[in-house]
């Protein structure tokens, strides 16, 4: 039996995933800040009538007292957490002319520290289970930054280092580790940083598509997830031709 905990899990990928998971049968507690919406989400996924169980704690994953009563209420309710995906994020300083040093914290904390605390809070029953699934959904930006959300990078950057490390440590312990790096998502987060019609825009994809990837990576038991297609072939344009392919993403940003 599946037993999922997504942090982020009341809007866009997180939910989408949630979904997804509650229809094959998964016992899926979705975590956020925002109670109202974790609620509704959890409703609404209740009501499609998924052959799986759903429940809703809000709190801040910062908090290490929030993220222990995640883990012991879950466990007490259906068994040790098997799947953990990270998703929770947040781009702080969209469109700013300079990040500040308060945006570098609160970005390192949003999207790289709440998923290492997530990760060692249900790492040992993985670890003496030798199963176990740790999904970190990091960003096309966290293998190529970008200037116009510089401290976002920067933490997205921080969780594929992370989650690279993870994954050397784990090796044959039999917990499964991928590292998701999205392309343009159309979510609540995304929608507002890009024009409509833009070539941006025409290469996005749903939530729900991104989430039916991942599971497919996850079946696959693979090590990382580009997508959309386009996003491999940019960072390999990037790692090819990085002063040449920086003119070019700012043709496309928007």
């Amino acid at each position: 039996m599946t037993v999922a905990w997504i942090t982020g899990g009341g809007t866009g990928i997180g939910r989408a995933l949630a979904a997804r998971l509650n229809a094959d049968g998964a016992q899926v507690v979705i975590t956020g800040r925002r109670k109202e919406v974790l609620e509704k989400a959890a409703g609404q996924i209740r009501a499609s009538e998924g052959s799986g169980q759903i429940e809703a704690i809000a709190g801040d994953a910062s908090d290490p007292a929030h993220v222990a009563d995640i883990v012991t209420r879950t466990t007490a309710q259906w068994g040790p957490i098997n799947l953990l995906i990270n998703n929770a994020g947040a781009n702080i300083d969209f469109g700013k002319s300079a990040a500040s040093f308060e945006d570098y914290r609160k970005s390192f904390e949003v999207n790289c520290l709440t998923a290492i605390r997530a990760t060692d809070a249900v790492l040992p029953a993985m670890r003496a289970a030798h199963q176990g699934t740790i999904v970190n959904i990091s960003s096309i930006y966290g293998r190529w930054a970008s200037s116009r959300s510089t401290s976002y990078s920067v933490g997205k950057y921080a969780l594929a280092g992370y989650t690279d490390a993870l994954r050397q440590s784990l090796s044959g312990t039999g917990v499964h580790v991928l590292g998701v790096y999205p392309g343009f998502i159309k979510t609540d987060m995304t929608l507002p940083f890009v024009e409509p019609g833009s070539l941006k825009s025409r290469l996005g994809k749903s939530p729900d598509q991104m989430a039916g990837a991942i599971l497919r990576a996850l079946r696959r038991k693979e090590a990382e997830l580009y997508y959309p297609w386009y996003v491999s072939w940019a960072l390999r344009l990037h790692r090819w031709m990085p002063e040449w392919s920086d003119r070019l993403a700012n043709h496309v940003k928007k």
